[in-house]
C-alpha cells in the first residue's frame, strides 16, 4: 500500500469518526460520567475496555490493513473507535480529536523475573501461563530495584505530529499524548520479584524485608513520575481515559486537559493502586504493608481509585481511613456487593466487575445469571443513593460470538432504563 493510499484510509477513517464526535449523544454521555465521578447522583453506567482485539473482531472489522507500523497504529484506535460506537455505544465517549503518543523510554526497574513463555505467544493472543523466576531472596538484593530512568524523543515527536497533523488537516486536530496511568502495584510486583510463597513467607518472618522492598519500590515510582512531569510528558486523565481499572475519569473537580495534550502536573492528575495479591490477606495485614506505604504515593493526587480485581469488601474502612481523597473503589465479583455499597455510600464510586465468566463460557452465556446482576446493581444502587459503574472486563475469550457482549451491552442498558425513568 503506497504512502498516499494509506494517507486516504486514515482520512476515510477520520471522517467517520468525526462524524461520530458530532452526534449530541456524546455530550449527554460525557455529562453523565462527570457527575458520576463528581458524585452527583447518577443512574449506573456501562464501561467496558481493554478487551483483547481478536476477542472483538467481527467480519473484519478491526482488521487494519496499514503496512507503516505507526499509521497502522493510528489505523487500530479508529477502527476500535468506530466499532464501539457501533455495537457498545451506550454511555460511551469518543472525543473530537487524533491522539499522536509522544515519543519516550521508560528503564523500568531493572529487575525482572525470567518469562520464557512470552517468547512463545503470539502477540494477537493472552498467555495461558507464565513462570516466574525468584530474583529477591534477602536484604542484599533490594539495590537490585531501579529507578527509572525516563527519556523524551522530542524531534521524533515532532515527526509523528506533523505526520499527523497533515493527514487529518480539515477533518480533526492532532493533540499529543504522553503518560497519564501509573498503576503502582507494589505487592503485585515484588512478590513477582520474591516468588509468591516466599514473599508471602517473608511477611511473616521477615518483614524488615518487605517493608524495605516496599519503600523502595515507592521511591522509584515517586522519582519516575516526576521525571515525566519535569519533561512536560504528562497527561491529563480527566478524560476519556482508563483510571486504573475503574473507569473513565471525566471530571469537574480536576482541570482540564491541555490544548497541547501534555505538559499536565501530578497535582492535576488522577492516581491509582492496586494490589490483587493482597486478596487473600487479612485486612491487617493489607495495611501493614500496602496501605500504610501507599499513603505516600496516593498522597500526590488529588483524586485516587484503587483496585482492580482483588476481594475489598472487608477492607472498605481502611481504605476510606488511609486514603482520604480516594473517589474510586473497585468491587470484584469475588466481593459482596451490598457490603461495598453499604459501606461506601455516597462516598465514592464504586465499579463493580461482573463475572466475565458466564459471558465467555462454552455454549451459551448465562445471560439469566448477567441479567440478576445488573438487577442487583440497579437495586442496590437505589437503596443507598450510590454512584455504580458496571464494569465487564477481564475478558479473553468470546467464543468467536463477539455478539454476546454487544447484547450483554444492550440488556444493561435496557434493565437500567427500566430502574432508572
Amino acid at each position: 500500500m503506497s504512502y498516499k493510499q494509506e494517507r486516504e484510509r486514515l482520512r476515510e477513517l477520520g471522517r467517520k469518526v468525526a462524524e461520530i464526535c458530532s452526534c449530541p449523544q456524546i455530550q449527554t454521555n460525557k455529562k453523565l460520567w462527570t457527575n458520576m465521578n463528581d458524585l452527583v447522583p447518577t443512574r449506573p453506567l456501562i464501561h467496558t475496555r481493554d478487551c483483547p482485539i481478536y476477542v472483538l473482531e467481527y467480519k473484519n472489522e478491526l482488521t487494519p490493513v496499514i503496512e507503516d507500523e505507526f499509521l497502522r497504529s493510528t489505523e487500530q484506535t479508529l477502527l476500535l473507535q468506530i466499532y464501539e460506537w457501533e455495537h457498545l455505544k451506550h454511555d460511551r465517549v469518543v472525543e473530537p480529536y487524533i491522539e499522536c503518543p509522544v515519543v519516550f523510554s521508560d528503564s523500568g526497574f531493572g529487575i525482572e523475573s525470567d518469562k520464557p513463555d512470552i517468547a512463545k505467544a503470539k502477540k494477537s493472543q493472552y498467555l495461558t501461563s507464565v513462570r516466574y523466576e525468584q530474583q529477591i531472596f534477602g536484604i542484599d538484593d533490594i539495590e537490585k530495584i531501579k529507578t527509572p530512568v525516563v527519556e523524551f524523543d522530542e524531534d521524533e515527536t515532532k515527526k509523528r505530529l506533523f505526520l499527523l497533523s497533515e493527514i487529518f488537516e480539515g477533518i480533526l486536530p492532532v493533540k499529543l499524548f504522553g503518560r497519564s496511568q501509573f498503576n503502582c502495584t507494589p505487592l503485585d510486583d515484588i512478590l513477582t520479584w520474591t516468588g509468591i510463597d516466599n514473599g508471602m513467607l517473608f511477611m511473616a518472618t521477615e518483614p524488615e524485608l518487605i517493608h524495605s522492598l516496599i519503600s523502595r519500590y515507592i521511591e522509584a515510582q515517586i522519582v519516575r513520575i516526576k521525571q515525566y512531569e519535569r519533561l512536560g510528558i504528562l497527561s491529563s486523565n480527566n478524560s476519556n481515559k482508563n483510571v486504573g481499572n475503574n473507569c473513565i475519569g471525566y471530571t469537574s473537580q480536576l482541570k482540564e486537559p491541555t490544548e497541547s495534550g501534555i505538559g499536565a502536573h501530578i497535582s492535576d492528575i488522577w492516581g491509582e493502586n492496586s494490589d490483587q495479591i493482597m486478596t487473600c490477606v487479612s485486612p491487617e495485614m493489607s495495611e501493614l504493608y500496602a496501605f500504610s506505604h501507599e499513603q505516600e504515593w496516593a498522597s500526590m493526587f488529588p483524586l485516587y481509585s484503587y483496585g482492580c480485581c482483588e476481594k475489598l469488601d472487608n477492607k472498605i474502612g481502611s481504605l476510606l481511613r488511609y486514603f482520604p481523597n480516594i473517589r474510586k473503589v473497585s468491587s470484584s465479583p469475588y466481593s459482596n456487593l451490598e457490603s461495598v455499597v453499604e459501606q461506601v455510600g455516597r462516598e465514592c464510586v464504586i465499579s463493580f466487575k461482573p463475572n466475565s465468566n458466564y459471558l465467555s463460557q462454552v455454549g451459551k452465556p448465562d445471560m439469566e445469571h448477567l441479567r440478576d446482576e445488573i438487577i442487583t446493581v440497579c437495586r442496590l444502587a437505589q437503596k443507598y443513593n450510590s454512584n455504580i459503574v458496571i464494569n465487564m472486563k477481564t475478558i479473553i475469550t468470546l467464543q468467536s460470538e463477539p455478539w454476546r457482549l454487544w447484547e450483554w451491552y444492550d440488556m444493561a442498558h435496557e434493565i437500567i432504563g427500566a430502574y432508572f425513568n
